[in-house]
């Protein structure tokens, strides 16, 4: 049994060192958690940036077939 009374000073050293130790390990574990989550971003960033100029080249090379095919009339009239 620990017989230091509440006011003994060893006594709450003791205690804000076993806190601080405990502080610490949360600490690192929303470091670590932050980490992944920054790289998961990161990724997602890039696949995203990905798809978007892949649509955007979808999207000119549509335009482009639209600009250079013949006219909606003299389609109906070669039919």
């Amino acid at each position: 049994m620990d017989d230091r009374g509440n006011l003994d000073l060893t006594k709450q050293i003791d205690q804000l060192k076993e806190n601080k130790e405990a502080l610490e390990g949360k600490v690192k574990f929303l470091q670590e958690t932050c980490r992944r989550a920054g790289a998961q971003i990161k990724k997602l960033e890039a696949e995203l940036k990905e798809k978007d100029a892949w649509k955007y080249e979808e999207i000119e090379k549509f335009r482009a077939r639209l600009r250079d095919s013949a006219p909606y009339e003299k389609r109906l009239a070669d039919d």
